[in-house]
């Protein structure tokens, strides 16, 4: 008896884990659909290349960043809860941060 209450209890465990993961990656998935997110290109002066991305990736709502060549110096994802959010990410933060000379902004929509 014993041995079919934890197999019982245990296959119970799996169905309950099994529903959870699903439920949450619902969840996660409507979350991320419902954040808007930007790549944003980014000139700085010359020779700060480290020292922004250094400051970018402090700002929560930059997910990646990364040095690149070519016309631009550094390539940042930034996802936020909202469009107005964003806006004031890029704006009043990337855009502030020390050395940065200019930036462009590219709003995903799919």
């Amino acid at each position: 008896m014993k041995r079919f209450c934890a197999a019982q209890t245990t296959h119970e465990s799996r169905q309950k884990l099994i529903v959870f993961i699903v439920a949450h990656n619902r969840l996660s998935r409507e979350e991320r659909e419902a954040m808007p997110e930007a790549y944003v290109l980014i000139n700085t002066e010359v020779g700060s290349e480290e020292e922004v991305l250094k400051e970018l990736k402090k700002l929560e709502s930059v997910k990646e960043a990364h040095c690149v060549y070519g016309t631009y110096d550094l390539i940042a994802k930034v996802e936020a809860g909202n469009m107005d959010k964003l806006k004031e990410v890029t704006t009043w933060k990337v855009r502030k941060i020390n050395k940065v000379r200019s930036t462009l902004t590219m709003i995903v929509t799919s």
